[in-house]
């Protein structure tokens, strides 16, 4: 019986260091006194019974004050070694601590209990079976608690085994401990000490004893069921409150219905998907919620599955229609999970909305069409600005291949040359402003020039950061190719393709800005033909067209880069000659275009020889604005015609020679009249 009740109690106890490590506040302070209070008392009534069941053949009576006390011992080890058990985790070195703590309380008990024996004989321990006494109870202890809570785990050994083989060892750490103690006892006495045991009532003490003992370890473990059946009961009612808030925040629809197709419950994702509300729905049946004729079909399809167990959609997520409120259909994605429960069968449907997605599709298949149907060329960059995809209309424009455009940046389909730009500059324009755009003329793959305007967008992920860019690239060659038509045209003479008087004027409002701020002087100088009538009427416009055109070259050939010649009449040109410091420094280049222009000139009809008459006037010593240039040029140039041609002027103020009437020039170089001004003309019809 002894050993009984320290397997028994061994049993519980480690029970109850199981659920006082899982359970926390009150629940676990009580599961740990009951199993420290248990492991105690079983220890004490062990060592009690045990001494019972001992025949000394002498009288032996308890003091009953130090037997009660010795229990105390073993109950401060038990909840000791329990209170290291019940942590959240149990690793070897708990274990040892716990079983040593057992071991001792066993010792102390079982020596405090025995100091409790009145008898005549003295009592004494022999020391070597008294050292193994204690080892004992240490080491099955330990192996008790290790076979408890790590064999299960490591061996993987059925959990009713590890409870069974962990309270037999205990007990035999208990019971062995006494009965190894017992060994150890030496009593010493006479023989005249030695009578009949007195055996009255030992049995019944016994018996007694034990079954209070149970009684305890019973009223324990029953509060300690009850303890544990409200834990569960909470744990239950919890898992329901947070099971309850997850089908209420779940984003997608979940509704239950009965076999019979009616509405049993309904989340608010379903509200907001159908518009109906969870007491609109509640005990009508689910066909509600489906447009025709999905509604008629859905009774039957649940009473096929009862009547064959058929399931077409159970577990799968298919697409459907489903019926809003107001009566617009709506794309649902839908599956269903057979639920069998003691009462009923239940079906649970999960349904999302595919509404924004289908829009989202819709978006996207129209910018996919976009993309590859675009005539504008569009590329897709990485964040580093390298190339991830693009479209036919720029393979088309740029000749070259998809193959070589993926994974090459902007450098590499533009390479280094006169017409790029600085793509690094172009980057820090993109990273500060996300965007840039301007024309790059470069090279086609068949090596023509072309000229592709270029936008380039960065697309920022949520912390701003570029995520990739988009480049929109049109070929605007044809179109500026046009605009220098239409420049041409607006802007130069038709037949010589000198400037007209329009960019004249520009020009000339451009130069004297600049005179102006270099401190130096423009001159403006008037260039009227002499005799060019007389070769129109004898040869010919078209001789006469092809002679404005060799003059023209002609005085190109002798002006500067930064001058200007403009025809603005049939044989009026005028010229502007700036960046100069005097106006003497004019007179050799205008010597030379006397000494150019009356170069004869051989023309299909015969050979024409020319000479001009040029007037000047110098900005800012004879006049500010360009209106008051070209008119005092005008009348310098209408002087040195008057004066006999072949020569220029420039004009000077009224001086106070004259009064402050009229005009006054200065003659800056003539040349003797050829032929009284006309023109010279030699061909092979007359001879002349």
């Amino acid at each position: 019986m002894s050993i009984l009740i320290a397997v028994v109690s061994s049993g519980v106890a480690l029970r109850l260091a199981t659920v006082a490590q899982a359970s926390k506040g009150l629940a676990h302070q009580i599961a740990l006194l009951s199993g420290s209070l248990v492991l105690g008392s079983g220890i004490w009534a062990m060592h009690f019974v045990g001494m019972l069941a001992f025949d000394l053949c002498l009288t032996v009576r308890y003091d009953l004050g130090l037997t009660l006390i010795s229990m105390a011992p073993s109950l401060l080890a038990s909840w000791i070694a329990l209170k290291v058990l019940s942590r959240a985790q149990t690793n070897s070195q708990s274990l040892l601590i716990g079983g040593l703590w057992v071991g001792v309380g066993i010792g102390a008990m079982h020596y405090s209990g025995m100091a409790s024996m009145q008898m005549a004989p003295l009592l004494r321990y022999d020391p070597a079976w008294f050292a193994a006494s204690l080892l004992v109870a240490v080491a099955l202890s330990i192996l008790a608690l290790w076979t408890r809570f790590a064999l299960h785990e490591k061996l993987s050994w059925p959990y009713w085994l590890t409870k069974l083989v962990s309270a037999l060892l205990m007990g035999a750490a208990i019971a062995g401990m006494h009965y190894t103690a017992m060994a150890a006892a030496r009593f010493v006495g006479t023989p005249a000490m030695i009578e009949g045991p007195d055996t009255s009532g030992v049995r019944t003490l016994a018996m007694t004893v034990a079954l209070a003992t149970f009684a305890v370890m019973g009223a324990i473990a029953l509060l300690t069921g009850l303890l544990r059946y409200r834990a569960l009961w909470q744990r239950v009612e919890s898992n329901e409150q947070r099971l309850q808030s997850m089908v209420d925040m779940a984003v997608d629809g979940i509704i239950t219905i009965d076999h019979k197709g009616c509405i049993q419950a309904y989340n608010p994702a379903a509200e907001a998907i159908f518009g109906w509300t969870a007491a609109e729905t509640l005990g009508r049946n689910v066909s509600m919620l489906m447009p025709s004729p999905l509604a008629e079909q859905h009774d039957g399809y649940i009473e096929r599955y009862r009547q064959s167990g058929e399931a077409r959609m159970m577990g799968l997520g298919r697409e459907v229609l489903g019926l809003h409120k107001s009566g617009r259909h709506l794309p649902l994605k839908m599956s269903l999970k057979k639920v069998e429960t003691p009462d009923a069968l239940l079906f649970v449907g999960f349904v999302t909305d595919l509404s924004e997605r289908k829009k989202t599709e819709t978006r996207l298949r129209i910018a996919a069409s976009v993309f590859e149907h675009s005539y504008e060329g569009i590329l897709v960059l990485d964040a580093h600005m390298r190339t991830v995809d693009l479209n036919p209309a720029y393979l088309r424009m740029s000749g070259l291949t998809l193959a070589h455009c993926r994974g090459r940046s902007l450098e590499d389909l533009y390479p280094a040359d006169a017409f790029s730009p600085d793509f690094e500059a172009v980057r820090r324009v993109v990273a500060k402003s996300t965007h840039w755009q301007g024309e790059i003329e470069a090279l086609d793959a068949a090596g023509l020039k072309v000229i592709h305007h270029m936008s380039i967008s960065a697309v920022l992920d949520d912390h701003q950061r570029p995520q990739h860019y988009i480049v929109v690239v049109t070929d605007v060659t044809l179109e500026k190719s046009h605009e220098r038509e239409l420049e041409q045209i607006a802007l130069y003479d038709g037949l010589t393709g000198l400037p007209n008087r329009r960019l004249l004027n520009d020009r000339l409002a451009q130069g004297i800005h600049s005179a102006n701020r270099q401190k130096t002087m423009l001159a403006v100088v008037y260039v009227d033909l002499d005799g060019f009538k007389q070769v129109n009427d004898q040869m010919g416009h078209a001789d006469g067209d092809l002679l404005l055109c060799e003059l023209g070259n002609r005085i190109r050939a002798v002006l500067r880069g930064e001058d200007t010649a403009a025809r603005v009449g049939g044989d009026e040109i005028i010229l502007l000659l700036g960046d100069w410091n005097t106006a003497q420094q004019t007179e050799a280049m205008i010597e030379r275009l006397l000494t150019v222009i009356g170069q004869p000139v051989q023309l299909p009809h015969g050979t024409a020889c020319v000479t001009a008459s040029i007037g000047m006037s110098i900005f800012p010593l004879d006049a500010q604005t360009p209106d008051q240039l070209l008119a005092q040029a005008d009348r310098a140039m209408y002087e040195a015609k008057q004066r006999g041609k072949n020569q220029y002027r420039r004009y000077t103020p009224p001086g106070p020679s004259d009064g402050g009437h009229g005009l006054a020039y200065t003659s800056m170089g003539a040349r003797p009249p050829q032929n009284d001004g006309e023109s010279t003309l030699s061909s092979p019809a007359n001879g002349l």
